[in-house]
């Protein structure tokens, strides 16, 4: 249970790491993009794109970070406390909230004059846009 509950918890945290990037008219600074795109990582789908991300961090001399910050780490304990309807709940909101955060730092970022940065945003926020339709069919929505 507790390590479905994590992996679980590891897709939700994909979009809440832009949580501090939220309605961003212009697009952040590259290294910023790189830490909090990085921590938005889905399991499956945006493993890739955290490759490819890392990679065009490191041609850039960015390092993209390896471990979940704070922010993420506070909220995979408070979700591991949390059992049944109350869990169910609480990861719907943050998939829904994050996701439309993770997608306004992505078109700010399409936008900017780093081209490497703005063809990953792009080519990444289809996928981001479909995650946020699914999270949008959970309970409670």
């Amino acid at each position: 249970m507790l390590a479905t509950r994590t992996l679980l918890f590891l897709a939700m945290t994909g979009a809440s790491g832009a949580a501090l990037a939220a309605n961003m008219a212009e697009a952040p600074p590259p290294a910023v993009f790189v830490s909090k795109a990085a921590q938005d990582g889905m399991v499956t789908d945006h493993g890739k794109a955290n490759r490819e991300l890392a990679s065009i961090a490191k041609q850039k001399g960015i390092d993209a970070p390896q471990k979940l910050d704070t922010e993420h780490h506070n909220m995979v304990r408070k979700l591991e406390a949390q059992d049944g309807e109350a869990f169910d709940l609480e990861y719907s909101r943050h998939m829904n909230m994050d996701h439309d955060k993770a997608i306004d730092l992505f078109e700010a970022t399409s936008k900017s004059s780093d081209t490497d940065l703005a063809g990953f945003a792009k080519k990444t926020l289809p996928t981001l846009k479909e995650h946020k339709q699914m999270a949008s069919k959970l309970p409670g929505q």
